[in-house]
């Protein structure tokens, strides 16, 4: 089975962050460089999957956490 490969930039565009963040993401171990600076095109995905739904629910959670408490002004 071959494995796909994605740069930087291509896994930047992704996660939506900047090239810095997945070298910080790879410094932290939460992804791996594969060859040279490659990463698992597999693993990227799963990654993405997650921060989308942390995006997504995190700012719903917050939203609903603060009208709650009834410091959403209207």
């Amino acid at each position: 089975m071959l494995q796909q490969l994605l740069s930087i930039t291509q896994t930047a565009e992704r996660l939506r962050v900047r090239p810095d963040y997945v070298r910080e993401l790879v410094r932290k171990q939460r992804l791996t460089f594969i060859h040279g600076e490659q990463l698992d095109a597999a693993q990227v995905e799963k990654l993405a999957k997650l921060m989308d739904k942390l995006r997504h629910n995190g700012i719903a959670t917050l939203v609903q956490i603060v009208d709650e408490k009834g410091e959403l002004e209207s």
